[in-house]
């Protein structure tokens, strides 16, 4: 279903906004899920 929630994308030209994890998912799956994208995204943005 498509809603017309901005959760803040409209404050800047670039804004995104990155979900980690689910309902399903511990904490500790997140944060090794996160420190991956930060690798990743360290390399993209360099």
């Amino acid at each position: 279903m498509l809603t017309t929630s901005r959760y803040n994308q409209h404050t800047g030209k670039y804004a995104s906004i990155i979900e980690v994890g689910a309902t399903g998912n511990t904490l500790e799956q997140c944060l090794t899920s996160m420190k991956y994208l930060a690798k990743v995204m360290d390399e993209v943005l360099k």
